[in-house]
């Protein structure tokens, strides 16, 4: 692990802003680095004091430093000016110019203390890091002349920064080279990063607080990930938002790394999407879903008994490619007709049994059981079980709301990482034209409120009413939310994934008294689909009084006078008129 700066966590920063994600993503380099978060200059000149500011400065004795601009929020270039999405132009001529300058500050710094020599002999570089934007999203793009796609970084580089940080530091910068003595490598450490970091009160001290426990968070997940390296089999159960699916890509990434080949499994082909995304640039992972496999090893058919013999049959022939086993949402197995699923789910444990080195690992939540009708029996039946219980994802309240639809909130998450955030908004409708209203406000809600990524979630399907009445068509099957940009998925499809901010939409009394062979338990969608709001949750119940007093009679919970703002209190959303 990189040595950090500071070692406790990241300092106080903008929640908007994701930095703690780039720290804990440097905190995987090799101890060989040297990272410092938040690295702030002040230089006095013609009595002016000049204040800037790095977000991250990465240090190898071997490689030079390199410091980085992290941006998370939406920017455009307008022909002569980086702007934020607000039209506001950003400070210091954009992130490029931006970063160079801290660059400049530091050199002016280093020379400062007398080390105008030492400068001669490590190279200096900057780069750009767009937390929220993907390499494929930003390479359609012309950029201006002091921007490179080749020193930037993108969020599939928060799984594994070190190959992309490796190759900007190979670019040769002018006639520096960095051939550094082991005395100057500890003067860079010792007088330039460690004593001159930023060390800034805040004076708020529930974000102080917030900080700490996402140091708390990720120390939990460091000693699963630790157990894990002496369980060959385990299953690891969490609630919505706990990082199941950063853990699970984590002990991938770490077992290829070592050159072995790694099948990372999931239900939903919108999750296999994001989670292949995640994994670019590392090799031995591959990413199916269980149809694809299907497909993959039986000549095209989706046939999960004859994959299941198949694998049966590698097991005694051998053949099959992988050293390990890892799958994601594994409580989406379980459905009842999904012949030969049980036997698969044994096959791959047995095959990568075989192997001296060979391990399998399964992640679940009970509680998102809408796929199937019950929890698969390898889960039950699982001699090593893991639990974690911090949410990671959701603010305070949304959680909250999410973790009531279910009756029993006591037995949920017992500790909430993000901040208190805003009570998710509630409208009760059975209008369809109050209800496309209701939707059309809650998007620039959301966004007022800096949700970047928003999606609207429907706990039906998309041919229900209101889909079909409000949505529009785009390619590849995708629809969209009116005129807006806004995507629209089922509970279902979605599950697995997140967004900023979530419209959750169809939400009526069939949720809470489910009929039909297949259908989710009660609340299960809700549960679903609100916790996959990360900082806004905005609610559309197509009920009346009569539904809102059956919701709560399921809930156990007194209706009262008024029903529908007693849900409303139950559900933790405050009610909109």
């Amino acid at each position: 692990m990189a040595r950090m700066i500071p070692d406790a966590g990241p300092r106080p920063f903008d929640s908007k802003s994701r930095e703690g994600l780039v720290y804990h993503a440097l905190e995987k380099l090799p101890d060989t680095f040297v990272v410092v978060h938040s690295m702030r200059f002040a230089q006095v000149a013609s009595k002016n004091l000049n204040e800037s500011e790095a977000d991250f400065v990465i240090f190898h004795k071997d490689l030079g430093i390199l410091c980085i601009e992290a941006k998370n929020g939406s920017a455009y270039y307008d022909g002569s000016t980086w702007r934020y999405a607000s039209g506001v132009p950003m400070r210091k001529g954009g992130p490029y110019a931006q970063a160079l300058n801290v660059v400049h500050d530091l050199e002016d710094f280093m020379r400062d203390k007398g080390m105008q020599d030492t400068l001669l002999h490590c190279k200096r570089m900057h780069a750009v890091w767009f937390i929220g934007l993907s390499r494929w999203e930003f390479e359609g793009f012309d950029l201006p002349s002091e921007a490179s796609i080749d020193c930037t970084l993108f969020s599939e580089d928060l799984v594994n920064p070190e190959p992309t940080i490796r190759r900007i530091f190979s670019y040769k910068v002018a006639k520096t080279h960095t051939k550094l003595s082991n005395k100057e490598a500890t003067e860079i450490v010792d007088r330039i990063l460690c004593p001159k970091f930023a060390i800034v009160p805040t004076g708020a001290t529930k974000a102080s607080f917030a900080h700490a426990q996402f140091a708390m968070l990720l120390d939990s997940q460091k000693r699963i990930l630790d157990f894990m390296e002496f369980q060959r089999t385990a299953v690891i159960a969490g609630a919505a938002g706990t990082g199941k699916t950063l853990i699970a890509l984590e002990k991938a990434k770490r077992l290829a790394e070592k050159g072995e080949r790694v099948l990372f499994l999931c239900y939903n082909k919108l999750l296999r999407e994001d989670l292949a995304k995640r994994c670019q640039g590392i090799n031995g992972i591959d990413v199916y879903t269980i149809g694809g496999l299907a497909v993959k090893y039986c000549d095209g058919e989706l046939d999960y008994t004859r994959l299941a013999e198949v694998l049966l049959d590698m097991f005694d022939r051998g053949g099959f490619p992988y050293d390990h086993v890892v799958i994601d949402e594994g409580q989406d197995f379980g459905q009842s007709n999904l012949e030969g699923e049980a036997f698969v789910l044994d096959a791959l444990k047995d095959l990568v049994s075989i192997s001296d080195n060979g391990t399998f690992y399964l992640f679940y939540d009970k509680n998102q059981l809408v796929q199937g009708t019950k929890v698969p029996d390898i889960i039950n039946d699982a001699d090593c079980k893991m639990t974690l219980y911090v949410n990671c994802r959701n603010t305070a309240n949304i959680a909250k709301s999410a973790s009531r639809s279910l009756g029993d909130s006591s037995k949920m998450v017992a500790k909430t990482l993000g901040a208190k955030g805003t009570p998710p908004s509630i409208y009760f409708s059975t209008d369809i034209d109050r209800q496309i209203g209701f939707v059309n406000e809650s998007i620039v809600k959301l966004r007022e409120q800096g949700a970047e990524s928003i999606a609207v979630l429907t706990c039906k399907t998309e041919k229900s009413r209101l889909v079909a009445t409000a949505s529009k068509a785009g390619g590849k099957g995708k629809l969209y939310w009116g005129n807006t940009s806004v995507p629209i998925y089922t509970c279902r499809r979605f599950k697995g994934l997140e967004a900023d901010g979530i419209i959750l939409v169809d939400v009526d009394k069939s949720i809470w008294n489910p009929t039909g062979k297949y259908a989710a338990g009660p609340g299960l969608l809700y549960y679903t689909g609100a916790s996959r709001a990360c900082i806004g949750l905005a609610i559309l119940c197509d009920m009346d009084d009569d539904d809102a007093r059956l919701v709560l009679s399921k809930l156990n919970i007194s209706s009262g006078k008024s029903p529908k703002r007693r849900l409303a209190q139950e559900l933790n959303a405050l009610q909109a008129r």
